[in-house]
């Protein structure tokens, strides 16, 4: 039965100071045996990130940024979406099968053009969602959107015509080496510079934005723009022809899934891993322990090897599906390595933070109290999405 006015004001729960209800009470203080901060008792230390419990420090069973995986696990949207939610990162999931569905649908039907609008559209698409839904961007969305997939995608467009035309020269003379140097190494380097363009405008002129998260997503969506305007190039005499297309629908599954998802990945993925190397060179300030494959000298390495050495393969291997089985592992490699990066930023401890008020965890939606680290679930702060993220007292 329900309670009626001046009763219900005084049932427990109402006033816990006055009815003797209990008031939440904060967890006990302990001292970090990793980075000697006092934090509140958990699983987690508030601080740097450390398993407790477990007293591991690199806590390889539970990714940063999403606790409930492991560090080395194949997953594109958790790693390349970070900010999400694991709850949200589901409807992403979804939505790339849909559109890998929608693809198959399209390219068996024959309708190549049409399927290949679609291939190429998918990633870049969910990712300016992912962008619009974690606001990374912050207070300036056109600015970054401008600097990172815009500004890619016009660079792509010039540079694939531009490329396109010399090589294409160059084999119809004859002339196999140069035309080897060009297309192994000259335009891969080429590539890779551009797709960093952006990324670098905003790191020397957008100082606010010092999150290692922050480079990997505007490295990421500079590539996926250029990447979109470079296939568009590249295949427009397709999307200018007739509707229904001639061909094997398996060879050009393979294909679509060539340009639309495992190029795509690649280029995220060595764009994101250079900038969030970049970004974190500025945001950590313990840079004698850290990893050396999170530098920035590693991240070049990584980033500009590999696109030469599918620059050479793709141009000497002229097997379609064996080429696609390379770019497969190059792209589930890259992956794992852009996880290590990405748990070892969140885990590399800024300014020193202050113990601030409790607040519901973005990841577990624990009350617990506001630090760089959730001490029930692990998450970092730095990976839930910046629209009405708790500011971290004592930080940025």
């Amino acid at each position: 039965m329900k309670q009626r006015g001046p009763e219900r004001r005084q049932s427990p729960g109402r006033r816990a100071g006055e009815t003797g209800a209990r008031p939440f009470e904060r967890p006990p203080l302990e001292t970090c045996p990793h980075c000697g901060s006092i934090v509140p008792a958990g699983e987690f230390c508030g601080h740097c990130g450390a398993h407790l419990t477990m007293n591991n420090r690199r806590r390889s069973h539970a990714f940063a940024a999403v606790p409930n995986e492991r560090v080395v696990q194949l997953a594109i949207i958790s790693t390349l979406l970070p900010h999400l939610p694991h709850r949200r990162g589901a409807s992403f999931r979804l939505a790339l099968l849909a559109g890998a569905a929608l693809v198959a649908v399209l390219a068996a039907l024959h309708l190549f053009a049409l399927a290949t609008v679609a291939a190429v559209l998918v990633v870049p698409v969910l990712y300016l969602i992912y962008l619009y839904e974690v606001e990374v961007y912050e207070s300036e969305p056109w600015l970054v959107i401008g600097a990172t997939m815009v500004i890619g995608a016009a660079l792509g467009i010039a540079f694939t015509r531009l490329s396109g035309e010399s090589l294409e020269q160059l084999l119809i003379t004859g002339d196999r080496a140069t035309a080897f140097v060009l297309a192994g190494i000259v335009i891969p380097v080429a590539a890779q510079a551009l797709m960093l363009a952006g990324p670098l405008f905003l790191y020397m002129f957008r100082e606010r934005f010092r999150e290692p998260l922050d480079g990997l997503s505007f490295g990421a969506a500079s590539a996926l723009g250029f990447t979109l305007a470079s296939a568009l190039t590249r295949f427009w005499p397709l999307l200018t022809g007739p509707l229904v297309g001639a061909g094997s629908t398996l060879d050009w599954a393979v294909r679509l899934t060539r340009a639309g998802l495992l190029v795509m990945l690649i280029n995220a993925c060595t764009s994101g891993l250079v900038a969030a190397a970049a970004w974190l060179r500025r945001y950590d300030r313990r840079r004698s322990g850290r990893p050396r494959r999170s530098s920035v000298t590693a991240a070049l390495v990584v980033a500009f090897g590999v696109q030469v050495l599918l620059g050479m393969v793709t141009f000497v291997i002229q097997d379609l599906i064996f080429d696609v089985a390379i770019l497969g592992v190059a792209t589930a490699g890259l992956l794992l390595y852009l996880r290590l990066v990405i748990h070892e930023a969140l885990l590399a401890e800024g300014a020193e933070h202050e113990i601030g008020p409790d607040a519901p965890c973005p990841e577990c939606h624990r009350i617990v109290p506001t630090m760089a680290f959730c001490p029930a679930c692990g998450a970092a702060r730095a990976a839930a999405s910046k629209q009405g993220r708790p500011r971290l007292v004592g930080g940025a």
